[in-house]
């Protein structure tokens, strides 16, 4: 990260044996030549404009600026936000907490778009199982705040199983989308941040009950991946920016290897998204 200070971010929960952990990040002061996401590109204002940064006040004075970034999320109904539960549990304020949303693509701008969030929820069942995390959690937003921005779309049930038993898998190549880190591909860890909302391809790994399992070592693939702060972020199949199919959980800690995103196409993500949205 190029910052005259350490920022804190509540990151993309990496950790080995897919526990999602919640300790924040100090990303570290030297400088580093920035890969963005992992090996990606800025979206622009034009790509990915309903995926948004989750901000929250860490410094308590009122307002939020661009280093206060939380996670990554996606809108899905009108003032529905979709992210991850290890990014709204834990903080001070408990149920309380004040987080807040933008749509901006760069967090290091002026802010003109800083949407105050009017209460969250997440599945309860998080964190009770490790073969099923339930990392699930949804952030309300007025409405009118969200004028103008088109909700991205859920899957339906077993979308994915469908697909894997007809091979349809085995080829296909995914889109990450989020705010967070980049990552160093070699020696110590490193994790540049940019503030740019950005987007990466990742090669299919493999499908589990609950799992959605993607290659992200840019020196064997040529590819990208995610990091710390994408938490929450969607996974989109290539050449589909409509349809979202899974959400940034955890992966390995240097952002070298695997990610492993949880399904929005089983029961239990469904029965979570569908207290609050209308599910295909």
């Amino acid at each position: 990260m190029r910052r005259d200070a350490p920022i804190v971010v509540l990151a993309l929960v990496v950790c080995a044996g897919l526990v999602a952990c919640g300790e924040p990040v100090t990303h570290p002061k030297a400088p580093i030549v920035p890969e963005l996401i992992s090996n990606g590109d800025p979206t622009g204002e034009s790509l990915y404009g309903n995926v948004g940064a989750l901000m929250y006040d860490y410094n308590g004075n009122g307002r939020v600026e661009g280093g206060e970034q939380v996670c990554t999320g996606s809108l899905i109904a009108p003032g529905v936000f979709l992210t991850a539960a290890h990014c709204v549990i834990g903080w001070p304020e408990g149920a309380n907490a004040q987080f807040y949303v933008t749509f901006d693509s760069n967090l290091l701008d002026r802010l003109s778009g800083v949407i105050r969030a009017t209460g969250f929820e997440y599945d309860h069942r998080y964190g009770h199982d490790q073969a099923n995390l339930y990392d699930l959690a949804v952030v309300f937003l007025p409405t009118n705040a969200t004028r103008g921005i088109t909700p991205l779309q859920l899957p339906m049930l077993g979308l994915l199983d469908k697909l894997q038993a007809k091979g349809g898998l085995n080829d296909q190549m995914f889109v990450n989308v989020g705010y967070g880190t980049g990552s160093t591909r070699t020696g110590p860890p490193g994790f540049p941040w940019t503030g740019l909302r950005e987007y990466s391809l990742s090669e299919f790994m493999g499908l589990q009950q609950n799992w959605l399992g993607l290659l992200m070592n840019a020196n064997a693939t040529g590819e990208g991946g995610d990091c710390y702060g994408d938490s929450g972020g969607p996974k989109f199949f290539e050449g589909n920016n409509r349809l979202i199919v899974a959400t940034v959980t955890t992966g390995d800690v240097p952002c070298r290897a695997t990610t492993w995103d949880q399904r929005l196409d089983t029961p239990t993500s469904r029965e979570f998204l569908g207290r609050f949205v209308t599910l295909p």
